[in-house]
């Protein structure tokens, strides 16, 4: 599990948001599923961003599973 991210958003207003992951990545399609998608996940990696990739939600099915996934990313 990626550890938890911190980021001020704005000096002045003392707001700080907390991510669980720097990016979501979400594509069932599957010209992108194993290409692009797999390629820009692994290239990730390396450059220490913390990312969620979705490939367990099958095409057609509801997204409500994911939103809590969605709401800790920040991309």
């Amino acid at each position: 599990m990626a550890s938890m991210s911190m980021k001020r958003v704005s000096p002045s207003s003392h707001t700080i948001e907390y991510w669980r992951y720097d990016v979501l990545l979400s594509f069932r399609g599957e010209d992108t599923h194993d290409g692009f998608t797999h390629h820009l996940f692994k290239a990730l990696g390396p450059k220490h961003i913390d990312t969620f990739k979705d490939d367990k939600l099958q095409r057609g099915e509801m997204i409500g599973s994911l939103l809590k996934t969605i709401e800790e990313s920040r991309v």
